[in-house]
């Protein structure tokens, strides 16, 4: 094999010529001429003349006098539901606070886990998140994420003003 790579080649070489490689990157932009924006192929003037004023977030409106903040309202009925679930507080302490129907289920609720031997799953929770919506005057709706255990569940609480204070007239446990 090397007398193979030794031995004078039989055919004649051809002189290497040397060619420039074209060019394939764009240029720096410090590189480009200060000619204003480039146009692409496909860009065109948008239709409208000027552009729309800003989005700005409106106050909400003025809660009627004597109903207090319905977040931290919502956030001590959350807890006092815990506390409920964990044995900690009787259901007839939240009474003023539910609308009979909500009172009647959530008590059936508690007395099913009792007779089945195990604790409620709101038992243990904690409370991650609470976010607060007033579709209407006088109307809250409250979702929460709540930590139980291993899960996350979520809480939908519906408040209404009733009597001159809030009231939970919906309680959907998920």
């Amino acid at each position: 094999m090397t007398a193979a790579l030794l031995a004078p080649p039989t055919a004649p070489l051809r002189p290497v010529v040397l060619r420039p490689a074209p060019h394939r990157e764009p240029p720096f932009d410090d590189e480009l001429p200060d000619t204003g924006p480039r146009p692409g192929p496909h860009d065109r003037r948008l239709p409208f003349d000027v552009p729309p004023p800003p989005r700005l977030w409106r106050a909400a409106p003025p809660r009627p006098t004597g109903l207090p903040d319905p977040a931290s309202w919502g956030r001590r009925l959350l807890i006092g539901l815990i506390e409920t679930a964990a044995g900690r507080r009787p259901l007839h302490q939240l009474g003023g606070m539910l609308s009979p129907s909500v009172a009647r289920g959530i008590g059936s609720d508690f007395d099913l886990a009792a007779r089945l031997g195990t604790p409620h799953w709101l038992h243990r929770a904690t409370i991650r998140t609470l976010r607060v919506s007033e579709p209407a005057d006088r109307v809250a709706e409250l979702c929460a994420t709540v930590n139980a255990g291993p899960r996350v569940r979520a809480v939908a609480i519906r408040l209404e003003e009733h009597h001159g204070r809030w009231c939970c007239m919906r309680l959907q446990l998920g």
